[in-house]
């Protein structure tokens, strides 16, 4: 038997990547525990750690193709990756003040899918501040770097490379005006680009600042009520080309209030509620305004002293644009589909610890969407037809986790995804994936 990277036009074999993938997993964990033993005990913590980590994880349709899609040339629809990690962080108090990061480097390499394997990053560095007063706050930023969707609504399936960039920076604010209340002013900015030179794909960078000032009531130990403002500015500067081929970018303002309530029923038992009510404006393309009510509602329950549950419910609506071309005679027109989609999900979570190195966790989640398009031409708008589609979505995953030693961590999770569909945007499909990993942390 040869686990030899290859790849695969036609469908994969299951049993061979099954077994490689054992084998595989299996030589990793064992790499991560000959670590561990070899490593010297500390007696005491230090603000600062680093960690190293192995993974390998096979999933059955990794490109989350439909079930009569077929997969790109030179593409496999199931493969086995493998990921190597550094990691690093630190948490020092500095007096009223505590500097906290953590900066991760991984290196990921796909079997059969070799034009995916890429470096991804994900860091961050922030402070926690406050004064002799009643006024505190934070500051923080992060970056991060990670392959993209495969298979994308309004993009399709990549054949190529795409790695997603995010750049983020907030500033919080808190003002203490009496016991009960405060006042949070907050700022923040991000930033979205996409590696791929592809129209399809640039129409997704965008730039968002945002605004905010909010009230927080605490009328009692545990009761917190907090109701926010929200100012939103946003671009996506490659929107779309115009007759010249230079990019048009589309701008668009968005008000938003945000009301969190959150009661500790009981020493046992949590509930949080969140309410999102939005108007979003669009400058160039005003089709793709639209308002809406989002919200979620939790209920945390620690069962026993080892059995922890979570059930959650969230309520997201809301409308994307992307830019395409559609046959007109002898030609390709540019055309503008607009997306709406209400999703409701709900979400079932246990955490059981067994003993003080062994951890189980499972989870249920199912999720309705509702989706529709309305296809609009560029140069004189008019609608060339609505499409619509529905599906449900059940994800159920199992893991494990074992700490032998001090600072070690050994574990495995599975996952199985299914999605039923009907109508045009949406299609049915099938996939199970299976990872373990191993990591050892110096500090």
């Amino acid at each position: 038997m040869s686990c030899q990277s290859t790849r695969h036009s036609g469908p994969a074999p299951t049993l061979l990547p099954l077994a490689c993938t054992a084998v595989r997993m299996w030589v990793a964990l064992a790499a991560a525990a000959a670590l561990t033993w070899a490593a010297p005990a500390t007696a005491q913590s230090s603000p600062y750690y680093v960690a190293g980590s192995l993974a390998t994880s096979y999933d059955s349709n990794i490109l989350r193709l439909a079930g009569n899609q077929v997969a790109g040339p030179d593409q496999s629809r199931s493969d086995t990756v493998f990921s190597t990690a550094l990691v690093g962080g630190l948490n020092q108090g500095i007096g009223r003040q505590r500097v906290f990061g953590n900066l991760t480097l991984r290196d990921n390499r796909f079997q059969r899918n070799d034009t995916f394997n890429n470096q991804s990053y994900n860091g961050s560095l922030g402070v926690d501040w406050s004064t002799v007063e009643r006024i505190s706050g934070n500051l923080s930023v992060s970056a991060a770097r990670a392959l993209s969707t495969f298979n994308a609504e309004g993009v399709g399936l990549l054949t190529q490379k795409n790695l997603e960039s995010n750049q983020a920076a907030n500033a919080l604010v808190r003002v203490g005006l009496v016991t009960t209340y405060s006042l949070e002013l907050g700022v923040s900015q991000r930033r979205v680009r996409n590696s791929l030179d592809d129209d399809r794909v640039k129409a997704r960078d965008f730039n968002q600042d945002s605004y905010s000032v909010g009230l927080a009531w605490r009328p009692g130990g545990d009761l917190a009520i907090t109701a926010a403002v929200r100012q939103l500015n946003g671009e996506f500067p490659t929107f779309r080309r115009d007759t010249t081929g230079a990019f048009e970018s589309d701008r668009y303002e968005q008000q938003q209030v945000d009301l969190v309530t959150t009661w500790q029923a009981s020493g046992a038992s949590g509930l949080d509620l969140r309410l999102t009510f939005g108007d979003t404006q669009y400058v160039a393309n005003e089709q793709r305004n639209f308002s809406s009510v989002n919200g979620s509602l939790g209920w945390l329950w620690q069962a026993t002293g080892k059995l922890r549950l979570l059930t959650r419910y969230t309520r997201d609506k809301g409308q994307d644009a992307y830019p395409a071309t559609v046959p007109f005679f002898f030609t390709r027109i540019p055309v503008t589909l607009f997306d709406s989609r209400s999703i409701d999900t709900w979400r079932l979570q246990a955490d059981l610890e067994v003993s003080s190195k062994i951890a189980l966790s499972s989870s249920l989640q199912s999720g309705r969407r509702t989706l529709a398009r309305d296809t609009v031409t560029v140069v004189t708008p008019t609608s060339l037809g609505t499409n619509s589609g529905r599906d449900n979505t059940t994800v159920f995953t199992l893991g494990a986790r074992w700490s032998p030693v001090r600072n070690t961590l050994l574990g495995c999770d599975a996952s199985s995804e299914r999605r039923s569909a009907s109508g045009d945007l949406t299609a049915s499909l099938n996939g199970s994936s299976l990872s373990c990993y191993g990591q050892i942390t110096l500090q």
